[in-house]
């Protein structure tokens, strides 16, 4: 009720009128609009002065906004970043190659070492490895990419990639490697998803549409299935911005841009700098008014004389000069200039989330990241995006391999990546120690029997390499 008095003194004095009499006057109404207008501006706006920059409404310096750069549909730009900037390339390249060094293992209790043998030659005959590095590769340039299993199916002619591939029906020797396609290929998904809850592929597009050539032919549009293809995404977008991506993720480099922009122009300018690293100057009587008030035969004159004073001293180290001239050399200190350079950089390695003196190749002075903590970070985020991008292609890619090598696809089949940092033997004999002290230390107790013991120390081998014959 007190706010309510507040405001009603407010109100500018008007001769009061009945809401029949308001109603029926339009100007009263608009009039009625107005005093409320009003008010609400009284109560709601607080201190402002636009010329101070003081006030909610008023711009500040430090404030800003983002804007939406759709870079991931540039796809000119980022090519040619990639083939051009030498630190964009490190950032793409470096982290795919580190998810595959190491690559997987299979394990299963129904296939002995010539089995596994079979499947790895036929991965090493189709470059499998590099075919998948190349995928995840044009994934995080582009935002997106689809690796297309090639198989000899059982009918001749020219295959119907429209229909759904299915592991058991194909004959052995029929899987021919995998083709690698990335957006710039015209990738068109189709409207229509994927409905079955059970398909690891639920929620995507039930069809891809891009540009292949068979027999020799020019390229045309071929409809390929989703079961055909393993798809690679880029960073992780909301729900509704993946849909405005057609089902794709965002390119590494939407969200690294301006620390790029900022490293690049930062080292032209550091350039530039050291062209002017010694400034000379050169004092001359009535210079100003020769080239403001002469004629232009004048202004000739004196340029000319300029331009053979600093021929002469570029050819014999002797500067001529007249007895009312002087010249003067002003060198360019570079003091701190470093500091801000290997500020950049440490603005790019975190951007990029890879460790400075593992990204630039040494570290920066004064600062410490060479640590072994970084590493173990970055190749946190390696097990992280292997589980990412490699486990469901490989879950993917593997059966058909399997039935294509052996006939059939155990069920027990199980991917093991291997470690992506690479140690001594003398670290792996340090960790193997410290992960079976508590399992003797519980056989010695009789918690648990030789047997669990020897099956918890092997499973836990599994991750650094070690006791793989228990």
């Amino acid at each position: 009720m007190k706010h309510l008095k507040k405001l009603n003194s407010l109100i500018p004095q008007a001769p009061v009128s009945s809401p029949e009499e308001i109603s029926s006057d339009p100007n009263k109404v608009q009039i009625t609009r107005d005093m409320a207008n009003a008010i609400f501006r009284k109560v709601m706006d607080g201190y402002s002065n636009a010329i101070a920059h003081l006030g909610e409404q008023s711009p500040q310096v430090s404030s800003g906004t983002f804007v939406r750069s759709n870079l991931t549909d540039r796809l000119e730009t980022l090519t040619v970043a990639y083939r051009e900037n030498w630190l964009v390339k490190r950032i793409i390249d470096m982290p795919c190659e580190d998810m595959t060094r190491g690559w997987y293992k299979l394990s299963s209790a129904s296939l002995d070492a010539e089995a596994l043998e079979d499947l790895y030659r036929l991965e090493a005959r189709h470059s499998i490895k590099q075919e998948i590095t190349n995928a995840i590769r044009w994934c995080r340039l582009y935002g997106g990419s689809l690796a297309l299993m090639v198989v000899r199916e059982p009918w001749h002619g020219e295959p119907d990639l429209s229909r759904p591939l299915i592991p058991k029906e194909l004959l052995p020797g029929s899987f021919k490697g995998v083709l690698v396609l990335d957006r710039t290929n015209g990738i068109e998904p189709s409207l229509e998803l994927v409905d079955d809850l059970e398909d690891p592929d639920y929620g995507q597009p039930e069809y891809y549409t891009v540009q292949l050539s068979f027999n020799g032919s020019g390229p045309k549009p071929v409809k390929i299935h989703h079961s055909r293809v393993m798809k690679f995404t880029g960073r992780e977008l909301p729900q509704q911005e993946m849909e405005r991506e057609n089902y794709w993720g965002a390119s590494e480099m939407e969200h690294i841009w301006d620390e790029v922009m900022k490293r690049s122009a930062a080292s032209a300018n550091i350039i530039q700098l050291m062209f002017q690293a010694n400034i000379t100057t050169l004092k001359m009587g009535h210079l100003g008014e020769d080239l403001a008030l002469g004629s232009e035969r004048t202004k000739q004159n004196v340029l000319q004389a300029i331009e053979n004073e600093n021929r002469l001293r570029n050819s014999y180290g002797l500067q001529i000069l007249s007895s009312t001239d002087s010249y003067e050399n002003h060198p360019y200190s570079f003091n701190g200039i470093n500091d801000i350079y290997e500020s950049f950089m440490m603005d790019m390695a975190g951007a990029a989330e890879i460790p400075a003196a593992k990204l630039f190749g040494r570290s920066p002075q004064g600062m410490n990241s060479t640590g072994e903590m970084d590493l173990r970070n970055y190749y946190d985020m390696i097990a992280q995006l292997q589980e990412r991008h490699l486990r469901p292609a490989l879950e993917k890619l593997l059966p058909v391999m399997a039935y294509s090598c052996w006939g059939y696809c155990p069920k027990d089949l199980k991917i093991i990546f291997e470690p992506a940092m690479v140690t001594s033997p003398t670290e792996r004999a340090a960790l193997a120690k410290d992960l079976s002290a508590d399992v003797i230390e519980a056989v010695k107790c009789g918690i648990i029997t030789p047997e669990e013991a020897r099956a918890e120390m092997k499973s836990r081998g599994e991750k650094l390499g070690v006791w793989g014959q228990l």
